[in-house]
C-alpha cells in the first residue's frame, strides 16, 4: 500500500522547533509520534466497507440547557442525521490517507430492530452477503451514535464576563468484521466537542454560540474525522525536554541540534556522559540523548540512555525532584513505545 510505505519512510520523528521554555534550565521541543490504530486490519485486507447499523435517537434525548441561576431544561433538536454525516467524514478521511484500495460507505441503516441505544451486530449472513456483493475484505459497522449535549453559563467574577458554551459528547459503537475468518472486533468510543462564546453582555455571549442543530451536525463531521485514528496508525505531536547546564561541551552539543545535526550533538553528548563525574550532568546529559535518539526514531537506543538516566539518579543522594518528573515521564512514555511497536509493525504490513 502506498500509504504504508510512506508512512514507514517517515517513521523518523521530526523536529518541529525548539524553544525556550518558562522553566529555568531546560529547552522544549515538539516531535511526532506514529501510534497505532485501536483495530488491527490483515494484511490482506485491501476493500474495505463502512455500514450504518445505527438509529437515531428521539428529538428529546440527551439535549439539555442550564443557564445561569436557572434550571435545567430538555431541549428538543431532531439529529436523524448524525450517523450520515459521521460515516461520511470517516469515509473520506480514510480515503485521503490511501491505507486501502477502496471504500465503498452504504448511507442507509441496515439495523432491523427499533432500539436506539441497543448496540447489537449486524446480521452475520447479511453482511456475508453484503462483502461478496461489494468484493469487501472487512466491513466497519456503526452500531451506536448518541450524543448528549449541553448548553451551559457561567459567570467570571474576575473578569465580569458571561461564559456561554455548548458541549456535545458523542458516544460511539463500533464493530470490525472479516467475514472469510470469521472474526469480528468490537469496541465503544466517546469523542467531545466544544464551543464557547464569552461577552461583557449576558445575552451577547448566548448569541456568539453557532446553531445548536447545526453545531450536532458539525460535531458529527469532527468526530467522525476523528474516528479515523481508531482504525489506521496515526501521528500524535508530544512535547520533549532537553536540559541545560553550565558545560562547554553541552553547548557545543546544542550548537549542533539547533542546526539539526543530530549525529554531532550525540558524538558531543556521549563524549560528556563518559567523562563528566559529575552525577547530576550524567542524569542530565544521558535524558538528553535518549531524546536525541527519539527524534532519530531509535527508540531502543533511547529507551537505554532513559534507563541510563533513571540508574544514576537511583545513585544518587540529592536531585532536583521537578528534573526527576521529566526524566521519569520520558522513560515511561518511551517504554510504552517499545511496547507498541509491534503492533505498529504488524498494521503497516512490515
Amino acid at each position: 500500500m502506498d500509504y504504508i510505505q510512506r508512512l514507514w519512510r517517515s517513521i523518523v520523528i521530526f523536529l518541529l522547533g525548539i524553544f525556550l521554555t518558562a522553566c529555568s534550565g531546560m529547552l522544549y521541543t515538539s516531535i511526532d509520534i506514529l501510534r497505532p490504530a485501536k483495530i488491527s486490519f490483515p494484511e490482506d485486507v485491501n476493500h474495505l466497507l463502512i455500514v450504518n447499523n445505527s438509529l437515531p435517537q428521539p428529538h428529546t434525548y440527551g439535549h439539555t440547557t442550564e443557564l445561569y441561576n436557572e434550571i435545567r431544561k430538555t431541549i428538543s433538536i431532531e439529529t436523524d442525521s448524525l450517523a450520515l454525516f459521521s460515516l461520511a467524514s470517516l469515509s473520506e478521511a480514510m480515503a485521503e490517507k490511501e491505507f486501502f484500495g477502496s471504500i465503498h460507505l452504504m448511507h442507509e441503516s441496515v439495523k432491523t430492530d427499533s432500539n436506539f441505544s441497543d448496540a447489537s451486530y449486524p446480521d452475520k449472513d447479511y453482511l456475508n452477503d453484503l462483502a461478496q456483493k461489494e468484493a469487501a475484505d472487512g466491513i466497519i459497522a456503526l452500531n451506536r451514535i448518541l450524543v448528549n449535549d449541553k448548553i451551559g453559563e457561567l459567570y467570571d467574577t474576575d473578569q465580569a464576563t458571561y461564559i456561554a458554551y455548548l458541549e456535545a459528547i458523542y458516544d460511539y459503537n463500533w464493530s470490525v468484521h472479516f467475514p472469510d475468518k470469521n472474526q469480528i472486533y468490537s469496541f465503544a468510543a466517546k469523542d467531545t466537542v466544544y464551543w464557547e462564546s464569552e461577552s461583557y453582555y449576558r445575552q451577547r455571549a448566548i448569541d456568539g454560540l453557532p446553531d445548536r442543530r447545526n453545531a450536532l451536525i458539525d460535531g458529527a463531521l469532527i468526530s467522525g474525522r476523528r474516528s479515523v485514528s481508531k482504525f489506521i496508525p496515526y501521528w500524535e505531536q508530544s512535547d520533549r525536554y532537553f536540559f541545560k547546564f553550565q558545560d562547554k561541551k553541552l553547548k557545543q552539543g546544542f550548537d549542533a541540534v539547533y542546526v539539526k545535526n543530530w549525529d554531532a550533538a550525540i558524538m558531543i553528548w556521549k563524549d560528556l556522559l563518559a567523562t563528566t563525574s559529575n552525577k547530576s550532568k550524567k542524569i542530565k546529559t544521558a535524558h538528553n540523548l535518549s531524546v536525541l535518539y527519539e527524534i532519530k526514531g531509535d527508540i531502543q537506543q533511547a529507551y537505554d540512555y532513559s534507563s541510563r538516566a533513571m540508574e544514576v539518579y537511583m545513585d544518587i543522594l540529592l536531585f532536583d525532584y521537578r528534573s526527576l518528573l521529566f526524566i521519569v515521564d520520558q522513560h515511561e512514555s518511551l517504554k510504552a513505545r517499545l511496547a507498541e511497536m509491534n503492533l505498529l509493525n504488524k498494521q503497516l504490513g512490515n
